[in-house]
């Protein structure tokens, strides 16, 4: 029939938007946390990412579907507890390497050994600790030192064929005036005799500044034949009443061969 029309389609109702759900910040921490604690120490990380795992589980539980990220803080949770797990049984294991490393700076602090020149007339005796360090003095025969304690000694030979009608007196007043003379502030004990190697010897300490830094110095000379041979220990002003004992003790272990 003329009337009969056909009605146009009803439109589909628009899509109902699914809100989207905030991620709960806490569990990404825990996630982070865990990731970071197989890099940057386990024990550290780990125990922060179970916490912040358990509490975002609980937001998101508490949240009534306000909340996602359930996923991320069982990820963080199970990655977090593994790191702590592994961090556990790695604690006796550093505990041990830190015992054994003390006893080896313990062992090497009470061992002594002996260091030559390179031509092997000039030796001293040191603690384990010490080596040779080439870079102190260019004149230096012998240069010796333990870097980590700021300690220092070296050996310089004079030929008394060089330096004629010099006594062992005149020789160290020489040097110690040379040393004051690029000091700050220098002070200095009344040389004190002694043998050394079974021969004559002077010693005394220079106190000041040198490049900035407070230092004290124990110079000694020893009349060796035909050599004087200056000996020069020293370590931080700050350290000397500490380290003082032993820098004496390896000074008089020198020995020269002719």
């Amino acid at each position: 029939m003329a009337n009969d029309v056909t009605p146009p389609p009803t439109p589909p109702a628009p899509p109902v938007s699914q809100p989207v759900l905030r991620t709960a910040p806490a569990a990404i921490w825990s996630l982070v946390l865990a990731i970071l604690s197989f890099n940057c120490g386990l024990l550290f990380t780990a125990i922060p990412a179970v916490i912040c795992g358990h509490i975002a589980r609980s937001k998101i539980r508490k949240s009534g579907g306000a909340l996602g990220g359930k996923g991320i803080a069982t990820a963080g949770l199970i990655l977090g507890y593994i790191a702590l797990v592994v961090g556990v049984m790695g604690i006796p294991l550093l505990v041990s390497m830190i015992q054994s490393d003390r006893e080896r700076l313990n062992r090497l602090a009470t061992e002594r050994k002996e260091i030559a020149s390179d031509d092997g007339k000039i030796k001293v005796t040191v603690p384990g600790t010490w080596t040779k360090l080439p870079e102190l003095n260019k004149k230096a025969t012998l240069q010796v030192g333990d870097k980590s304690k700021q300690m220092y000694l070296i050996v310089i030979t004079d030929a008394k064929a060089d330096v004629s009608d010099f006594t062992l007196e005149k020789h160290h007043d020489l040097t110690r005036d040379r040393m004051w003379q690029k000091m700050k502030n220098a002070s200095a004990t009344e040389p004190i005799p002694l043998t050394i190697d079974g021969h004559p010897a002077l010693q005394d300490e220079l106190t000041g500044t040198e490049n900035g830094t407070n230092v004290v110095f124990l110079h000694t000379t020893v009349e060796d034949g035909d050599h004087f041979q200056q000996i020069l220990a020293w370590t931080l002003k700050s350290r000397w009443q500490k380290q003082n004992q032993l820098l004496r003790e390896i000074t008089r272990t020198f020995r020269s061969e002719k």
